[in-house]
């Protein structure tokens, strides 16, 4: 039986809970990353995937993350969240069209990110191993003309520039142009884009962020409907805070997730 592992979007947040839970499936040896025959990552799911599977293990990741949760190379957003973040709910839940809803989000990171592209693609880079793309790996990032665009290890793309792309938060954090193309955050239509493994047969879905079954498209909801979906329980949304971006949260998110990760263990029996 074939098995795709989704990996959804959710910020620094959402990277240090996923690697927890990965770690609790692996130790348990209930599902390694390395096992599923596909990965999807969408923005901190791709950065997540590609970490993990380069590590070769997310048990060392998570050893890792929690040792230095207050060391590591990330950016933190400057300025008010609110706003940028308002703004992007109302684009992402808007029923304009794709290329419409993609134009608005370029426009939004255009007015309101100030960070530099050179020191953000720095910080997506200090989250890697390396810039080897894993085979089994897919990101996920949106073009500005509305197509979600899936970049695998035979893109001919790099992989820090896929993973940035895929992590650029509209309005927090720059576009990211690959070939000539304006990409931001492969998450901005759909948190996890599980449409992407419906011709898989088993689906393992790690969703920071879940889909709003009253917009989620319709074949997003059916591979959702399907799969077995692991989400933040509400001792981690409680314990979480109320900033996904900030850089500290990673280890506490990571212990959080590990700890969700071993309650799930019964879903995937």
């Amino acid at each position: 039986m074939s098995t795709a592992l989704v990996l959804g979007g959710g910020g620094l947040l959402g990277i240090g809970w996923m690697t927890g839970v990965l770690a609790a499936l692996e130790e348990s040896d209930a599902l390694p990353a390395a096992d599923a025959d596909v990965v999807i990552g969408t923005s901190a799911g791709s950065a997540t995937g590609a970490a993990v599977l380069q590590y070769g293990s997310a048990t060392t990741l998570f050893d890792a993350m929690t040792r230095k949760s207050r060391r590591n190379a990330e950016m933190t957003p400057t300025g008010d969240l609110a706003a940028p973040m308002q703004a992007f709910g109302s684009i992402a839940s808007s029923t304009a069209p794709d290329p419409e809803r993609a134009q608005r989000f370029v426009a939004l990171s255009d007015a309101l990110s100030t960070a530099d592209p050179h020191e953000r693609r720095d910080a997506v880079a200090s989250r890697l191993s390396g810039t080897t793309w894993p085979i089994s790996l897919r990101v996920t990032a949106l073009r500005s003309d509305g197509e979600l665009v899936v970049f695998a290890a035979d893109s001919g793309v790099d992989l820090v520039d896929a993973v940035t792309a895929s992590c650029a938060v509209p309005g927090i954090w720059p576009t990211v142009t690959i070939d000539g193309a304006t990409y931001v955050d492969g998450g901005s239509l759909s948190p996890t884009n599980a449409h992407l493994a419906e011709d898989v047969e088993r689906v393992i879905v790690l969703a920071p962020m879940v889909d709003d079954p009253a917009t989620a498209r319709p074949d997003v909801a059916a591979v959702l409907a399907r799969a077995t979906v692991i989400s933040p329980s509400s001792t981690t949304l409680s314990r979480s805070g109320d900033n996904p971006f900030d850089p500290d949260i990673r280890g506490l998110a990571a212990v959080l997730g590990y700890d969700d990760g071993l309650e799930a263990l019964s879903l995937l029996r």
